[in-house]
């Protein structure tokens, strides 16, 4: 249970897509492959050999808990925040902040409008305002998400939110 929380923490972080989690070297192994960076609990039985094949393979390992040998790895404290593991594991991770977080309550009706099509006057119509107040909105809504246009927004909304505009 604690390794899927911490791997669905880790999920909102940009640069990090949890592959899998295992509860033994050996199925930790079994992945190496197909990732780029490994959180590793210190206690796990073959922790230090896995990190080093695994290290091999250009993986790379950060060692979660106090419990590490002297193989000058990456350590993050038990205690320490999630902020700090995916800094250890991706060092430009950075938190991904839900659109509706970033949005007012009218820029998120504005952008669910557009998605589903409708033109910058049905949008003014349909909310009751004017074109030039939507198109002020939809500007504020580029500038917010970091996008070029207006499909860029929408596809960005859609990304972030699983496939819907909250």
């Amino acid at each position: 249970m604690v390794a899927e929380g911490v791997a669905a923490a880790l999920d909102r972080y940009s640069g990090i897509a949890s592959i899998a989690s295992t509860t033994s070297a050996t199925d930790l192994l079994r992945h190496a492959e197909s990732i780029d960076a490994a959180a590793i609990d210190a206690r796990l039985a073959g922790a230090e050999r896995a990190a080093a094949q695994l290290r091999v393979r250009g993986v790379r390992v950060v060692f979660v808990g106090e419990d590490v040998g002297e193989d000058g790895g990456v350590r993050v404290p038990q205690r320490a925040r999630i902020a700090d593991l995916a800094t250890a594991l991706v060092p430009e991770a950075m938190p991904v902040v839900p659109i509706s977080s970033r949005l007012t309550v009218r820029e998120r009706e504005v952008l669910r409008l557009v998605a589903e099509g409708f033109a910058a006057k049905q949008v003014a119509r349909q909310l009751g305002i004017s074109h030039k107040t939507v198109e002020r909105h939809k500007t504020r809504i580029y500038s917010k998400l970091g996008a070029a246009n207006q499909a860029a927004a929408v596809h960005l909304a859609f990304a972030a939110n699983g496939g819907g505009i909250g």
